[in-house]
């Protein structure tokens, strides 16, 4: 389905409904404009007008083209088995939904691109990290990961004047990381354009499959987290964050272990003053 919409140049509005028959292709042949509007929180007016942005004549030639070149994925098999758990199955229902997005994220890895991000991560001189709101904590972790294999890691400021301070050290060796989920904000756009000014790289991790964050980023990788509508899951990031941390090391295995190595006689030296807490 990606393929539909391939060098479009598409309003943000578009990009969202877009983004959403991407990610429920299956869903499509049984909606009608109402639901498209009501499922993308945009207007009915702007769907209509979305059909002829992508060279179709309507919702129903569209469907039509659904129907004839998608196969339903068995990703959507999956998540039908999962929407017949009871609500009373409580955390059961949403480790699985859980289990879900990692399996939507897995269904669209490409492996040489994850490999080329894995690459930029493990060669940059340093990897700056851009995560607001809830990815702040996937910063954190990449961070804590990363600088345990001996790489030079930096975060960057949430917003506003104070990212400028970080900026001015970027050199064109570096590494900007940027976690751009639902939409791309003012200091997306200041990163991704100070970037490509610097000569420095970007790999941008996000839950979108249309938008212009992706044409802008060296490198991006999808991870689902879920409808517009609903609780956004942070496992597969997580996962993520954690599968490229893991390929990192495989590419730095000796410093990796010699730091580890080094980490356990420290704890030993300095445990009757520094005891590790369970």
């Amino acid at each position: 389905m990606d393929l539909m919409f391939a060098n479009k140049k598409l309003s943000r509005a578009h990009q969202r409904i877009a983004d959403y028959i991407s990610k429920n292709v299956d869903d499509i042949p049984y909606m009608v404009e109402e639901d498209l509007a009501k499922a993308c929180q945009v207007s009915i007016s702007t769907v209509s007008r979305f059909w002829a942005e992508i060279g179709s004549q309507s919702l129903k030639d569209f469907r039509q083209r659904v129907k004839d070149e998608v196969m339903i994925s068995p990703a959507r098999k999956l998540q039908s088995a999962f929407d017949k758990w009871s609500p009373s199955s409580g955390a059961t229902a949403s480790l699985l939904a859980g289990a879900d997005y990692l399996q939507q994220s897995a269904a669209r890895l490409v492996q040489a691109e994850f490999d080329r991000g894995v690459n930029m991560l493990a060669s940059g001189r340093t990897v700056y990290l851009y995560g607001p709101g809830s990815a702040e904590s996937l910063s954190a972790l990449m961070d804590f990961r990363l600088t345990r294999f001996g790489v030079q890691v930096r975060r960057l400021d949430r917003g506003g004047h104070e990212l400028f301070d970080s900026l001015v050290h970027i050199a064109d060796q570096d590494v900007i990381v940027i976690f751009g989920f639902v939409s791309e904000s003012p200091e997306m756009k200041v990163l991704f354009d100070f970037a490509t000014a610097r000569g420095c790289k970007t790999l941008l991790i996000t839950d979108l499959v249309v938008s212009d964050m992706i044409d802008k980023a060296d490198m991006s990788i999808y991870t689902a987290r879920g409808q517009l509508w609903e609780f956004h899951s942070m496992v597969a990031p997580i996962a993520m964050v954690e599968a490229l941390v893991v390929a990192v090391g495989k590419l730095r295995e000796q410093e990796a272990l010699a730091n580890g190595e080094e980490l356990h006689q420290l704890r030993r030296r300095y445990e009757k003053w520094l005891p590790k807490r369970v």
